[in-house]
């Protein structure tokens, strides 16, 4: 009997060559699967972090008119008519009978803490604030809870007193809070605050103390509070050298004093820090080489750690990017050794569905290491 002929499929399927490839092809599409689950998870984590979430709860009591839960919550309602909560809840009501309720994030100095501000019809009437609960999500990202609730409104009872012998006017003046550089001198209207103002204790300007080398401190913010005797205060700030700093008003009894960069090192230094920073994102999608970067890292740095254990695999596929809306600014020199700054831009990649942008911002710390300058250490934001 003659020999029968197998057709092509039949030896493709008897080839042990694609029955190899068809596994290690299945095995692939598999692991993209599984990838893609993976990321789809660490995004929803992030997004169920934002403490924006927490926000709507604790603005929905006011827009609801819970006034019995805020009142439990309000660290100003003994304050308010000698903490007699009938009367509480009553002028929070009448206050607030069919007139608007919204509610926006404000202006906060501290990482740690996020302040939003409540208005009617315009008028401010509450702020209230989160902090970090102390817990995570599964993937490590900060959960939020309720830090304080304050209502800013003024409700008296009125006082029964015999006509002839009205009560005596109330001062008229505002609790102001000034947050400045620590060193800096502080004055409203022309009173030098000092320690005793003080109401928190100091706080980094930069990041945390870890950021830095060894041995280098890091400017610090501190907050005051102060009474004045005036509807209008006049709040100045003075730097050790006696030169005057910009003092802006964050809202009716708040002020802050920003850090001021030294502007001359920012222009001798920013066309670097900008090549830098293009390096590393760079490094981010996969256009560069991961080690390509210790050359331009100290030796035993926490930047160096950082790349020494980047993995960039899971980047999005793309023919080209661009940098556009570029800010180097926030140049602090710490000594004369180290300075930090911060970069900012919005970074374009060109993919099959068109171009994708990503905000992006980092914080640098750059030392003198053998005589060059070396960065030490990053934040990506």
């Amino acid at each position: 009997m003659s020999k029968k002929k197998r057709t092509g499929l039949q030896r493709v399927l008897h080839s042990r060559f694609y029955r190899v490839y068809f596994c290690v092809v299945a095995l692939a599409l598999a692991a993209l699967c599984v990838g893609r689950v993976w990321l789809n998870g660490v995004l929803v984590d992030y997004e169920a972090a934002q403490p924006v979430y927490v926000a709507e709860k604790v603005a929905d009591l006011f827009e609801q008119g819970d006034y019995e839960t805020i009142y439990q919550l309000d660290t100003s309602a003994a304050e308010i008519a000698g903490g007699d909560e009938s009367f509480y809840l009553d002028s929070l009501r009448e206050l607030s009978e069919g007139r608007d309720v919204e509610w926006s994030e404000a202006y906060s100095p501290n990482e740690d803490e996020r302040r939003y501000s409540v208005t009617l019809d315009g008028d401010r009437f509450a702020t209230f604030s989160l902090v970090p609960s102390g817990e995570t999500t599964r993937h490590g990202n900060t959960l939020w809870k309720l830090g304080s609730v304050s209502t800013l409104v003024q409700v008296q009872a009125t006082p029964e007193a015999p006509e002839e012998t009205p009560a005596p006017a109330a001062p008229v003046g505002i609790d102001c809070v000034i947050t400045a550089p620590e060193g800096c001198t502080v004055t409203v209207d022309g009173v030098e605050l000092t320690e005793a103002n003080a109401s928190i204790a100091s706080r980094p300007v930069i990041a945390e103390a870890d950021f830095l080398p060894a041995g280098v401190e890091s400017v610090t913010y501190r907050e005051y509070r102060h009474t004045s005797t005036t509807e209008s205060p006049v709040v100045e700030a003075k730097d050790a050298s006696g030169s005057a700093l910009t003092v802006t008003q964050v809202d009716a009894n708040t002020w802050s004093c920003p850090l001021t960069g030294d502007e001359t090192f920012r222009e001798s230094y920013s066309g670097g820090v900008f090549s830098l920073a293009k390096r590393v994102a760079r490094i981010m999608v996969g256009d560069a080489r991961v080690d390509s970067m210790k050359k331009f890292c100290a030796a035993g740095s926490p930047a160096r750690n950082i790349f020494d254990n980047l993995s960039n695999r899971w980047v999005t596929p793309h023919t080209g990017s661009s940098f556009e809306n570029i800010v180097v600014s926030e140049f602090f020199l710490h000594s004369e050794n180290c300075f930090t700054c911060h970069v900012s831009f919005d970074f374009t990649l060109d993919t099959k569905v068109g171009k994708q942008t990503y905000p992006t911002a980092y914080t640098f710390c750059v030392i003198r290491d053998g005589g060059k300058a070396k960065l030490y250490n990053l934040l990506m934001r």
